[in-house]
């Protein structure tokens, strides 16, 4: 007989791999924001959690807190009796009881489905993809790496990175500092992912040399290098593609998100804006992802992956991702001699 899992407000470890885990992620992010006090009401250590980041980031530290200290469900109730978000208290009964995740509706009983004529493509534009779509993607996947680092302050947090040049990660300036300085200590991880079998690989760790950090604010970008060389195996990805990214397009983002096994991200993946210097994309990410090479369809980098943001709903999606231009990165990197001109493909 199998032995039902565990309910996700019960783990000692916050299920990330959960849609009930993320919909309540999704639902304090949205009804609390950078407010500090159900976290304290609810007795999750305060000194677990950097107050100073983004509200996204601020919840996943609550939530994996609380799931360490046992509180998790607590948060989850107190949220519920809380009269000021009473439009999230029907979502928030279902994820306190005993089938948290969301149901699909059924079809109506008498709906039948009448087929008269040939195959069409559904949407608004063909979604095939060439089989070396996944070969080339396996050949890339590798250069992307899961950042964990300790800031000055001693808080602990998870980015991606990618290669860019050799022994060079590109990452997001929010990734490598914290309150103006970069982190104290910066821990590289290749190969944190499954094999063909589902199996772990062997991690390959460096520790990041802290004295190279370098980067602008303004545009969300940083870069870092090891103390030891990386293996030559490891190739920089192409971060000049041959295409300007354009609305309508389609990306692929290979990422940890919540510094978890290394996953890609290419489903409802349409680019929805484009401006001079971002690109903002339906393509799924959680925190930890941050940093990731945001890829078109040939596995080249047309963004940097920065951050989540909330749209107008009249105008379009609710919730969407947003990274920087490649191209808009490439041209500091070039300036800064971090980046070789001669070195394009």
């Amino acid at each position: 007989m199998t032995k039902p899992s565990a309910h996700f407000l019960d783990g000692a470890e916050y299920d990330w791999s959960k849609p009930e885990a993320v919909e309540l992620y999704e639902i304090l992010v949205r009804a609390y924001g950078t407010d500090r006090s159900m976290i304290d009401r609810s007795g999750i250590d305060r000194h677990r959690i950097n107050f100073k980041q983004s509200p996204r980031d601020i919840w996943k530290e609550a939530l994996e807190a609380a799931a360490a200290e046992g509180h998790t469900r607590k948060l989850a109730q107190n949220a519920r009796n809380d009269r000021s978000i009473t439009a999230y208290h029907r979502r928030l009964d279902r994820l306190l009881g005993p089938h948290p995740a969301p149901i699909e509706a059924a079809p109506p009983a008498n709906a039948r489905i009448v087929w008269s004529g040939q195959e069409v493509i559904t949407g608004k534009q063909p979604t095939f993809l060439e089989m070396s779509f996944f070969h080339e993607g396996l050949r890339i996947a590798p250069s992307v790496v899961r950042l964990s680092t300790t800031s000055q302050d001693d808080h602990s947090a998870f980015g991606s990175g990618f290669l860019i040049a050799p022994n060079t990660i590109l990452t997001n300036h929010h990734v490598l500092y914290a309150s103006g300085r970069p982190m104290k200590e910066v821990d590289i991880w290749f190969n944190f992912e499954l094999d063909a079998s589902g199996r772990p690989l062997v991690v390959d760790k460096y520790e990041g040399d802290v004295s190279t950090i370098q980067g602008e604010e303004a545009d969300d970008w940083a870069i870092l290098k090891p103390k030891k060389p990386f293996k030559d195996t490891y190739k920089p990805l192409n971060v000049h593609p041959s295409k300007p990214v354009t609305r309508g397009d389609f990306v692929y983002i290979v990422q940890h998100p919540g510094g978890q096994l290394k996953k890609i991200g290419l489903v409802h993946n349409e680019v929805v804006h484009v401006d001079q210097s971002r690109v903002q994309y339906l393509t799924d990410t959680l925190p930890g992802s941050s940093g990731s090479p945001v890829c078109n369809e040939l596995w080249q980098v047309v963004a940097l992956h920065a951050q989540g943001i909330k749209g107008d709903p009249t105008k379009g999606p609710l919730y969407k991702n947003e990274g920087i231009r490649i191209d808009r990165v490439v041209e500091a990197l070039t300036a800064r001699g971090i980046l070789d001109p001669r070195a394009q493909p």
